[in-house]
């Protein structure tokens, strides 16, 4: 077995011993022959309460360990593509998935997948990613948890690690806002993608125009008689639907976006809790402070001191 910093454990079959390169232990390699191999870990440590931070990247990496497995995860969100089919299921002997598959993995979801036809011929990209931006944009743009998926244009996630690595290598200090905006443009364009390929993923007119209105207004009080009217359907079928496209409930899906502004606005320390309390739509901060508490495990106040 070998173990490398950050990936978990990593089997190899007995029979397929297969001399990986030095760069696969989290050193920063970059590659511009006809492969395009692109691989940096940055060497963060895992702040799963961040707003956005990415901690690796790799480009076209050939797969060389056969077997990798990893029981509970890598502490953070992993999206990866896989070039050529790819065994995502232990028990089967032959790929489980065809190429182009995307698969977005978050904390603490086991993982395995592993090469077919031997170790440095298949390739894989993937980003580390965590925070709460990225668990925003992720069920935000509803995009498949932990469930393979088919891409229509691969180029949709390459282009988008490599403006991402780019960000993060160039001489001056990555712009958060930046890297944000990228990433959010990653998942609407993945969404897109999707939907395109498979038009069962689309979501009903009605449940989006819910979703925009709970957006717009994620600071008032929600009426579930008022957003019957908006969706035109009974409240019992409204709570089903919305629960089964968008894989939670309302008022889940309220707090969600409450507590995930509420993380950016703590930031500007010139901000009282007060009035972070205020714009989320609290009637006082012993309410904001309690659930910021129950979702996060610490008080707002602990938070910010947190991010200094």
């Amino acid at each position: 077995m070998i173990f490398m910093a950050g990936e978990g454990r990593v089997s190899n079959d007995r029979d397929d011993t297969i001399k990986a390169p030095d760069f696969l232990h989290w050193y920063t390699h970059q590659h511009t022959d006809e492969q395009k191999l692109n691989r940096h870990w940055f060497g963060k440590e895992l702040k799963p309460k961040s707003l956005f931070s990415v901690r690796g990247i790799g480009i076209y990496e050939p797969m060389y360990n056969k077997n990798v497995c990893r029981p509970i995860g890598t502490g953070d969100w992993l999206i990866m593509l896989f070039h050529h089919p790819v065994r995502l299921d232990k028990h089967s002997k032959k790929p489980s998935s065809s190429a182009k598959t995307l698969i977005i993995w978050p904390p603490g979801e086991k993982q395995y997948f592993s090469w077919d036809k031997g170790g440095g011929k298949e390739k894989h990209s993937w980003m580390h990613v965590e925070g709460t931006w990225v668990t925003l944009q992720i069920e935000g743009n509803l995009l498949p948890i932990s469930t393979p998926v088919i891409l229509n244009d691969e180029s949709v996630m390459i282009n988008a690690l490599q403006h991402l690595a780019d960000e993060m290598v160039q001489p001056v200090s990555p712009d958060p806002v930046i890297l944000q905006n990228l990433f959010q443009n990653w998942a609407r364009s993945i969404a897109r993608d999707i939907k395109t390929i498979d038009p069962k993923n689309n979501i009903p007119k009605a449940l989006l125009e819910t979703k925009h209105f709970l957006d717009k207004n994620f600071n008032k009080r929600i009426v579930l008689d008022e957003l019957s009217g908006i969706a035109n359907m009974s409240r019992s079928h409204l709570c089903h639907q919305f629960r089964f496209y968008f894989k939670t409930s309302i008022s889940n899906y309220v707090t969600r976006k409450r507590m995930a502004i509420a993380q950016s606005l703590l930031f500007n320390i010139d901000m009282r809790l007060t009035q972070i309390a205020e714009i989320l739509g609290y009637s006082d901060i012993y309410q904001f402070s309690k659930q910021f508490k129950k979702t996060f495990g610490v008080s707002p106040s602990q938070y910010r001191k947190q991010q200094k």
